[in-house]
């Protein structure tokens, strides 16, 4: 005891010694905890605030991280699962001890992200309640905390206040998890009685100057005289300006007005020159010296015709979502050092632009913003079907607005405001708040909500589908997968009032990495992701799992690549924001990131070769068609996406068409004019004769400009004339036929006419297929490139676009029983079920050999050139000596899979089934 005494003894000391040197108490460290399941710490009788608390937990932190609260067992497959469940109160308790200097000094405690609800106690007695969930929580506790030792309790409740759905990405279990803590900086700040409280920097550009408004706070009644500094310099330590302002302060709070002049050369901030200037305000009275700094930019932004305007010019927004994932900590990061490594990422990737999807960040991503050039959207907490309802919930989005733009108002990167996303009910509740948002800071542009309502008071609109006000007539503007022609955008529909932004754009899912596992060593745990490999082995195909994720993300890839170009071809786009970058690891989970869930890469594709479609200046090309025969002309008209910073100059742009050997079937050049920036031009048209390519298979048209400006695209070329029809193989298209010429020990191609199955597609699966339970649930096709079968039909191991057609026309047959069985084209089925779904396999049947393809070899086969030319393939090798299946199956094994009758059932289930479901 006595040890301990002394030990207590010791720690004040070094608290009265740190508190003496510094005007900030650093609170983090080792307090005392203790959970309030049944929330009655507040009652009378039951208060936890006047007693000892018996655990012990570090703070910064949460319960999460200090293994407190209900050990979670369940591996939920929607999303991650946390090891530690927990909701309702929790209590936190320290002892600090205020120097003497501290003394008639105004004493802020400062929490920087609370989750949700914060009480503070202080030596027993209830003090200030704050629910902020975007910015810091602050209380004033000077009359509370007079020098000397104090018990300081705060009680944190993360239940629900109001009414908010589940999805909002401020307090979702799905992304950052419903945590119950304090993290970030934990500190009790001194000031002089009379200080700076709040400090808004507004650039004039134009006039090369910054309007300064101030807060001034004075404690107690006696007006006090007293002089005011403010200095402005550059990052780098360059000073700008300097002026002193004497003061007579009066009254608990004085606004102060002011303009700098920052001279004839100022640096203007915006992606490509992020400069950035720090105010320091001095506030000298007979109380002592107070200084608030603040960074901010000169940078104007505005509303254009199409594109929101950054200092007098259109910038377009490539931007990418960001849903407050963590899954190390389940909290977001409040250090500057991380964001700028998730943002940097961002940017390496080609974006300039980052929308906070139905949350907001800690100060340490502004910063990070700030320093790196990107633009962001900053949200509500806000995903609610029932605006208008609660008028408590309404009055604390207001509060939380005014909160997010008093914190982070001056950050230059602060561009766009949004009250949430998809949000439905009384929109004229949410054109209120944007309306109020606009008169109190006019510093950013506002939307009332992403998707569904466009309003009158919107400075731009982010949606899927859009019209003017007035215009009931909504249109697609954003993009979710490529075409195989890409002579197409959507520059009529995005035609809008104001600058319209694609939402959400891509979302095409892919099959997850087990591999990414072993990452998760925090506080959550990737059981979905066990359960997803156990079914996988359970239905034998482990193996595969690597294969099906290269060939999916693969697929991924292509997508992203021709969702991005299409809306950079786009003139009017005001920007998009795809989802996603990164993996969204929550709402049925969704593998859609080209970077795993800590924004880091899957390996599927460089920043530099993904930049080629995604910069500031990108080569495009409109070609009506991927699959040529060597009879025909390839056409391409040549565009460029030009919003870099400054005009390129007349030159030539470059072309060639090469083999996969790199061997060079055609080249020339387009000269072009000087291309001003903030434009989407014509740089020419090129036509390649392709009648001097005789052999099958993949062509790239590679184009470079400006130096080092590239960037390529795939054909597929087949001989026009076809070779004729093998011999040394019977075709059929039923079961029965097949099996009798099997017995006999035939060599069979079986493209059945109708088989027990489902309808393939090209493209991945849409988010997810647990969330979105839609026909077809593949997540994409894996392709046995190698097998001898694609000889006359070269592939890769993903479809890639000369299998549009022929997918979207195909079977998926379900193999899962015969175990020893391994597609050549694999449909891969949901990781939820982990289904083998063959398209086309072999086997040696009976006496011969049987070689299975569930495509439609008849519809509009004239068109379809690739499709024809796969079916040559096919007879060629099942024809060949090279036809040689290493899998023997028994008849009956089949017989299931092509049982007539059971299929026109199934298919009449079904369709009574989707009658049922229209009311028809």
């Amino acid at each position: 005891m006595k040890r301990l005494s002394m030990l207590l003894i010791g720690l004040f000391a070094c608290l009265m010694v740190q508190a003496a040197q510094t005007d900030r108490m650093d609170l983090s460290g080792l307090w005392r905890f203790q959970l309030d399941p049944m929330g009655f710490g507040k009652t009378p009788g039951s208060e936890l605030y006047l007693s000892k608390l018996t655990e012990t937990i570090e703070l910064p932190g949460s319960m999460d991280e200090g293994g407190k609260g209900i050990r979670n067992i369940v591996a939920h497959v929607d999303r991650l699962s946390r090891k530690f469940e927990y909701c309702g109160q929790a209590w936190y308790q320290r002892e600090v001890v205020i120097p003497k200097e501290w003394e008639e000094r105004e004493i802020i405690l400062s929490l920087e992200r609370c989750h949700w609800e914060t009480a503070v106690f202080v030596d027993g007695e209830p003090v200030a309640t704050d629910e902020r969930l975007s910015t810091p929580n602050r209380f004033i506790l000077t009359k509370q905390l007079t020098p000397g030792l104090h018990t300081l309790t705060l009680c944190v409740d993360n239940r629900l206040k109001y009414p908010m759905d589940q999805w909002n990405h401020g307090t979702t279990e799905y992304t950052q998890t419903n945590w119950n803590g304090v993290v970030g900086r934990m500190e009790l700040i001194a000031k002089p009685s009379s200080y700076i409280g709040k400090m808004k920097i507004y650039p004039d550009i134009e006039a090369k100057k910054v309007n300064v408004r101030l807060a001034l706070h004075v404690t107690g009644n006696n007006p006090t005289k007293g002089e005011l500094t403010l200095r402005i310099r550059e990052k780098d330590g360059k000073e700008v300006c300097q002026t002193v302002i004497p003061l007579s302060l009066s009254g608990k709070e004085n606004k102060i007005e002011q303009e700098l002049a920052l001279g004839k050369d100022i640096k203007l901030w915006n992606e490509f020159s992020p400069a950035l200037y720090e105010l320091i305000a001095t506030l000298t009275t007979e109380a002592g010296e107070d200084t608030y700094t603040s960074v901010f930019g000169m940078r104007h932004v505005e509303q254009g015709r199409h594109h929101i305007r950054v200092n007098g010019r259109d910038i377009h927004l490539r931007g990418v979502l960001d849903c407050c994932v963590f899954p190390l900590t389940g909290y977001p990061a409040t250090d500057v050092k991380e964001w700028k490594r998730i943002m940097g990422t961002v940017k390496d990737h080609g974006m300039n632009h980052v929308r906070f999807h139905s949350w907001c960040p800690p100060e340490a991503a502004f910063d990070a913003a700030d320093e790196l050039g990107l633009y962001l959207q900053v949200e509500l907490p806000m995903w609610i079907k029932d605006v208008g309802q609660y008028p408590a919930r309404r009055d604390f989005f207001e509060r939380e607005m005014y909160a997010i733009l008093d914190e982070y108002g001056n950050h230059p990167s602060f561009i766009l405001y949004c009250n949430g996303n998809e949000n439905e009910g009384d929109f004229a509740v949410l054109e209120d708040l944007v309306k109020k948002g606009q008169a109190y800071d006019s510093r950013h542009l506002y939307s009332a909500s992403t998707a569904r309502t466009h309003v009158a008071a919107d400075q731009y609109y982010t949606s899927h589908v859009a019209a003017s006000v007035g215009d009931t007539n909504r249109r697609w503007i954003t993009v979710y997968e490529g075409k195989p022609s890409t002579d197409w955008d959507r520059s009529e529909e995005s035609a809008i009032d104001v600058p319209v932004i694609a939402h959400e754009t891509g979302q095409r899912c892919m099959y997850p990495d087990f591999e990414e596992m072993k990452k998760y060593t925090g506080v959550l745990e990737p059981r979905n992701f066990k359960v997803y490999q156990d079914r996988l082995a359970k239905n034998g195909m482990l193996h595969q799992a690597g294969d099906f994720f290269r060939a999916t993300g693969a697929h991924t890839v292509l997508q992203y690549k021709e969702v991005n170009e299409a809306l950079l071809r786009t003139s009017t786009s005001g920007g998009f924001q795809l989802l996603g970058l990164s993996d969204f690891p929550g709402q049925g989970s969704a593998f859609v990131g080209i970077l795993d869930a800590f924004w880091e890469s899957k390996g599927l594709v460089t920043p530099e070769k993904y930049r080629e479609s995604c910069a500031p200046i990108v080569l495009l090309a409109r070609l009506p068609k991927r699959t040529y025969t060597n009879a025909e002309t390839f056409t391409v008209k040549m565009e460029i996406y030009h919003f870099g910073p400054e005009a390129i100059r007349k030159g030539q742009l470059t072309w060639q068409l090469e083999d996969e050997s790199g061997d060079i079937a055609a080249s020339g050049k387009l000269s072009h004019k000087e291309i001003p920036f903030s434009t989407v031009d014509s740089l020419g048209v090129i036509h390649i004769p392709l009648d001097k390519i005789t052999t099958a298979g993949r062509y790239t048209l590679k184009a470079r400009i400006a130096g080092n400006i590239r960037n390529e695209w795939d054909i597929w070329v087949y001989p026009a004339v076809k070779q004729p029809a093998s011999e040394g193989y019977k075709y059929v298209r039923r079961w029965s036929e097949a099996k009798e010429l099997l017995q006999k020990g035939e060599n069979v191609l079986l493209i059945p006419d109708s088989c027990a199955g489902r309808k393939t597609h090209f493209v991945g699966h849409f988010w997810n297929p647990i969330m979105f339970n839609w026909k077809p649930m593949i997540v994409g096709t894996c392709i046995e490139h190698r097998h001898p079968v694609f000889r006359d039909f070269p592939t890769s191991y993903y479809a890639d676009w000369q299998w549009w057609d022929i997918l979207n026309y195909a079977t998926a047959v379900d193999l899962t029983d015969i175990r020893a069985l391994t597609p050549v084209i694999q449909s891969v089925d949901s990781y939820e079920f982990n289904r083998k779904l063959g398209v086309s396999f072999e086997a040696c049947v009976g006496s011969g050999k049987l070689f299975v393809l569930a495509v439609d070899p008849v519809k509009d086969i004239e068109k379809r050139p690739a499709m024809q030319q796969l079916l040559m393939s096919v007879r060629n090798y099942v024809a060949s000596d090279r036809f040689a299946p290493t899998v023997t199956l028994q008849p009956y094994e089949l017989d299931a899979l092509f049982d007539y009758d059971k299929i026109r059932k199934a298919e009449t289930r079904s369709s009574e089934a989707v009658k049922q479901l229209l009311n028809q």
